[in-house]
This record gives structure tokens, C-alpha cells and sequence, in this order.
């Protein structure tokens, strides 16, 4: 992934040599061939669910947005208050030499 991501910049950039731009096409063409096989199995029936469920509850309001217990959560961070520059002195002028 690495190394796509600095194909990628390159390209995008347009700094990537041809040889950069078919690496890049060959690792995604690569990446695009891996299938996944995923399932939902939304009741626990060991039967993989299919899209019909999520409409089905949708409609039926089983499954709802509830709000989170916070109450094991850390208090949110402070921002700590802006720091003043501290004020430097400037060296005094040296004096000019008179011609």
C-alpha cells in the first residue's frame, strides 16, 4: 500500500516516470482482481441476510439509533489557553560613525 500511495502521489503530481504509471495501473488492476465474499447475518440465524432485511427494518423500526452511554467516557480534553510571545528586547542601535 505504501508504495501505491507513492505511485499515486507521483502521478498525481506528474513527476511519475512511465515506467511509475504502469506500476501503479499493474498494483491497482492487481488489487481490483481480489474478490471479497461478505454476508450480513443481521438475526443470528446463520443464514446470510439479504439486502430485503435492511428494508425490513427500516420499516419495522427494529433497529433504531439510540444515543451512546457516555458515562464511561474520559471528560473531553481542554484547550489550554493561547500562549503569549514572550517580548524580546532589541539590541540598541549602534551609533553611527560620523564621516
Amino acid at each position: 500500500m505504501k508504495r501505491l500511495i507513492m505511485l499515486h502521489t507521483k502521478t498525481t503530481g506528474g513527476f511519475a516516470t512511465e515506467k511509475e504509471r504502469d506500476e501503479r495501473e499493474m498494483i491497482l488492476n492487481a488489487l481490483n482482481e481480489i474478490k471479497l465474499d461478505l454476508g450480513f447475518d443481521c438475526n443470528m440465524d446463520g443464514v446470510p441476510d439479504t439486502v430485503a432485511i435492511f428494508a425490513q427494518s427500516a420499516e419495522t423500526a427494529c433497529c433504531r439509533l439510540v444515543p451512546a452511554d457516555t458515562s464511561r467516557r474520559a471528560a473531553p480534553k481542554k484547550k489550554a489557553a493561547p500562549r503569549k510571545k514572550p517580548t524580546t528586547r532589541r539590541k540598541p542601535a549602534a551609533p553611527r560613525r560620523k564621516k
